[in-house]
């Protein structure tokens, strides 16, 4: 096997984890990446429409506004 046969059989092997459903999916040749679907990319955004992705608001008492 030679270099650029073995660096494109790494490149089909790469897996990611969907973030949603916590399920291996190809990262090569997967539209959806780093997703495994499309149903785990729309409830993402889902929940980003929903705003249930926020940072913490911090109260500071120092704060002169």
């Amino acid at each position: 096997m030679s270099a650029a046969e073995d660096v494109g059989a790494v490149r089909r092997k790469q897996e990611v984890t969907c973030p949603t459903c916590r399920e291996r999916a190809a990262w090569h040749g997967n539209p959806h990446r780093p997703f495994c679907s499309l149903k785990c990319r729309l409830i993402d955004l889902g929940v980003w429409l929903d705003e249930g992705y926020r940072i913490p608001e911090t109260n500071d008492d120092n704060d002169v506004s």
